[in-house]
């Protein structure tokens, strides 16, 4: 279950100012202030948003991680409740790549931040506009403190005890727990040290502490750590199961990028 959602979630002003980090993208705001409201580890951002917003469904892959790491970098600084953002991203054809960014917050003050696009998944092209109101792609996220993630409540739907010890590691990684933070290198030493190890489940084990790494910031250590990687894959060179893993380390490879 967890490898399967670490590999798919691994499978983009012209108002008072303006700013554009590249011709093709261009970050507006009709009331526009710096508010600062998003208090979220750039682990999460740069992990959820750059996979759902630019590769998800194709939508931009090639975004350089200055253009990625720019609308980032605004949506921290001025998305809030009463401040939405758009980003326009102009693409080949008559239709650009629109993406709106806003914070719900409900009555029982769960907050979500939103990314509304105008990508449709069932015609399988962009629209002329962005309509909320439609099954226009969307991605949501429940904020927590300082976390980010797709549900509410992960831990209450994870039964900790049934995993293995890799699966465990991504586990507590991504959920909503602050007191699961530690847990996690312990759970991914337990891993790696499992006898019989096979390839593929090294290479996971090895990608679960790199990601590790970028959320402890070890500049240091997530260099080591890619280069061990690299050397895993080389071994593993006509191993065509390790397809969706060489994906999700590419695009790790990227946040790295968005998080320096």
């Amino acid at each position: 279950m967890y490898k399967k959602f670490l590999i798919t979630s691994l499978l983009a002003l012209v108002t008072s100012f303006g700013y554009t980090q590249s011709e093709k993208i261009n970050i507006k705001s009709e009331h526009l202030k710096e508010v600062n409201y998003l208090k979220i580890h750039d682990f999460y951002l740069t992990h959820y948003l750059y996979i759902d917003v630019f590769l998800r469904e194709n939508l931009f892959p090639e975004a350089t991680p200055e253009d990625v790491s720019a609308i980032f970098k605004a949506v921290k600084k001025y998305v809030s409740i009463e401040n939405r953002l758009d980003v326009e991203i102009e693409k080949p054809g008559d239709r650009n790549y629109l993406i709106k960014f806003a914070i719900l917050k409900k009555d029982d003050g769960t907050e979500l931040l939103i990314a509304f696009t105008n990508w449709s998944p069932q015609k399988r092209e962009f629209e002329k506009e962005i309509k909320m109101e439609n099954d226009s792609y969307t991605r949501w996220y429940f904020l927590n403190r300082n976390k980010m993630i797709y549900r509410k409540d992960m831990s209450d739907q994870n039964d900790y005890a049934s995993i293995n010890k890799s699966d465990l590691a991504n586990a507590y990684l991504f959920d909503e727990l602050p007191e699961n933070d530690a847990k996690i290198k312990i759970a991914i030493d337990a891993a790696l040290k499992e006898k019989d190890i096979n390839l593929s489940d090294e290479i996971m084990g090895n990608l679960i502490l790199l990601k590790y790494l970028i959320f402890q910031r070890d500049t240091d250590n997530i260099e080591k750590q890619t280069k061990h990687l690299n050397s895993l894959f080389e071994i593993g060179a006509l191993e065509s199961n390790l397809k969706g893993l060489e994906v999700a380390f590419n695009a790790t490879k990227f946040q790295i990028a968005l998080m320096k």
